[in-house]
């Protein structure tokens, strides 16, 4: 009797708590399931030759577009054609 008037008093704080606790069991399958989603692509990758003008052209036409898509300075780190 004692545990159920309890109840019927703060049920309002239980169902909160219930609430959290499956909020937290959600939010940490969807963590688990995010780490294991990520693959990474095993290509090749040759780094760009400097000598050849048009694929330099390509990088910078490629970092003006990324400028004026997301409106911030862009730096280029470095370059590597798609093989």
């Amino acid at each position: 009797m004692d545990l159920l008037n309890l109840i019927k008093n703060y049920s309002g704080i239980f169902a909160l708590l219930i609430y959290l606790i499956i909020l937290i069991v959600i939010m940490s399958i969807n963590k688990r399931r995010n780490k294991k989603s990520i693959t990474i692509n095993s290509k090749e990758y040759k780094a760009l030759d400097l000598n050849d003008e048009n694929a330099v052209v390509a990088s910078m036409i490629a970092a003006i577009e990324c400028r004026n898509e997301y409106h911030k300075n862009v730096k280029v780190v470095s370059v590597r054609e798609v093989a």
